[in-house]
């Protein structure tokens, strides 16, 4: 059986041949290729994103794709991608949104590398859902000598943590690991060479990145009371390597938290709201560290939605709309796909500036049948619209309740710090617009960039664990579904 696999809108386009002797699922079939395809369920079939067309051999329609199609599209071709199952000769086309490089904006490129004399070298290592972040450091000097990022190639089983601890209690907990391991492996070669002399690396995460990189347990985080195998630091020698994993304060506000407020350390009260994967609060009054995780879900993301993609080449990741007319930027300044976080946001706060929303986020008449046309074959329905508004009253819900439970007022925190991927990107006048952060707050603005990573470089350095101790100790987690005014802010968060 041949299958020819095309990659609609790549430059120059090209077909990849797999021969198979037996039915194959076409997830299998990217996998063997060495393609990349982005899931953002992890192909369970939730999301229905994940549409492919067969140009020609297409297989039997499926409940999953009457769920996600209209029967016309199925009729053309069209099927979900992570519950195909190939029988026969076929041609697919897979759109470029799903099959493209995950960009991101969390590492700042080194412009040139510094010269490498592989002496007394440290790594810091962020291991994040979607992205992981390296950086190469002199030891004697504190010099930043490289650093990189690359996909999580974790990403085939699911693009948040809950679909990985799904996938690990299946049986793909030792795939998970060695997954990250080989994704570090080859940053590693490509970054100091094959021979990895380093003595010391630190690494920072959530704790379900961590402990499917250490190959733990994850049982504790499927429910509640979430309790995780350690939320303790972990440190070992390994081939004269000294090496550390950050701690975390609980099964949702993780190490990479930590590591953040480490760096964070001495800069008076803030708010730090971390916007990548998921949405993890923290208020630091000056004494204690109030902590929380928002369900805000994959909307801020762009997953989900039906004009949604990931943060790839083509992505429409900033708008405006004047006289009626759209105008958009795209990550690489290619061919719109759809739209990522920093679109998204930008988009809903320009229609309700133009009255094209109210609100509740509901379009005016016309547009409220066939939804707003960003750019051709770019259209966001009202659908869209709610998911995006769910998510933001998370987030806006979280600061309101965090302020209120360490009595102080809004004057009275002395910075905004955003981090995260969709942090670094976010246009924060569409953020604040659209509420998804208090105006108030608004000129103590700052975007930080992936403080995961500066924590766990500056630990390389320092390696101050009384540090780490001292904000686990000073923390309180904040349990947003436990207090009873939660629902009452949610609901009246969810208007524009």
């Amino acid at each position: 059986m041949e299958i020819k696999i095309v990659i609609d809108g790549a430059n120059p386009q090209k077909e990849y041949v797999l021969l198979s002797d037996e039915p194959i699922s076409f997830v299998e079939a990217m996998n063997q290729l060495g393609l990349s395809f982005y899931r953002p369920c992890g192909g369970i079939g939730k999301c229905l994103s994940c549409v492919i067309k067969f140009v020609y051999g297409m297989p039997p329609m499926t409940s999953y794709d009457e769920r996600a199609l209209d029967f016309s599209e199925m009729r053309a071709g069209y099927r979900l991608g992570c519950k195909c199952t190939i029988t026969r000769d076929c041609k697919i086309e897979v759109p470029s949104s799903l099959a493209s490089e995950i960009t991101s904006v969390l590492v700042d490129e080194v412009t040139e590398d510094e010269d490498l004399e592989k002496k007394n070298i440290g790594i810091a290592v962020d291991i994040g859902t979607t992205t992981i972040a390296t950086a190469i450091i002199d030891l004697d000097t504190g010099k930043l000598l490289r650093q990189r990022n690359c996909t999580n190639s974790q990403l085939k089983y699911g693009a948040d943590v809950m679909s990985r601890v799904k996938a690990a209690m299946d049986g793909n907990g030792e795939d998970l690991k060695n997954t990250v391991r080989n994704d570090l492996i080859k940053m590693g070669k490509e970054l100091i060479g094959p021979d990895f002399l380093m003595h010391k690396i630190v690494f920072s995460g959530n704790a379900i990145m961590t402990h499917l990189f250490l190959g733990m347990v994850v049982d504790g985080f499927a429910k509640y009371p979430f309790v995780p195998y350690t939320l303790d630091s972990v440190k070992f020698v390994k081939d004269r390597r000294n090496i550390f994993f950050m701690p975390s304060i609980s099964a949702f506000v993780g190490g990479d938290i930590v590591s953040g407020l480490y760096y964070l350390k001495d800069r008076g009260t803030y708010l730090l709201v971390d916007m990548g994967t998921n949405a993890e609060l923290v208020l630091y009054d000056g004494t204690t560290y109030y902590c929380t995780s928002a369900s805000a879900g994959p909307a801020l993301e762009g997953a989900s939605l039906s004009c949604g993609v990931a943060a790839v080449r083509g992505a429409i990741n900033h708008l405006s709309i004047n006289h009626g007319k759209c105008s958009y930027t795209t990550i690489g300044g290619e061919a719109p796909i759809g739209l990522c976080g920093s679109g998204v946001i930008d988009l809903i706060h320009e229609l309700r500036r133009n009255n094209i929303i109210d609100e509740g986020g509901l379009f005016i008449d016309e547009y409220s049948a066939t939804g707003y046309p960003v750019a051709e074959n770019v259209v966001v329905q009202g659908e869209d619209i709610q998911q995006v508004l769910l998510a933001k009253a998370a987030i806006y819900s979280a600061i309101t309740l965090l302020i209120k439970e360490a009595g102080i007022r809004m004057d009275d925190i002395d910075h905004l710090f955003v981090s995260g991927g969709l942090g670094a990107t976010i246009g924060v006048w569409s953020a604040a617009g659209i509420g998804i952060f208090p105006s108030e707050l608004l000129p103590k603005f700052e975007a930080v960039g992936n403080t995961s990573l500066l924590g766990a470089k500056k630990f390389v350095m320092e390696g101050d664990e009384e540090a780490l101790q001292e904000i686990k100790d000073h923390a309180k987690v904040v349990i947003l579904n436990e207090k009873p005014e939660f629902q009452e802010v949610f609901l009246d968060s969810l208007r524009l």
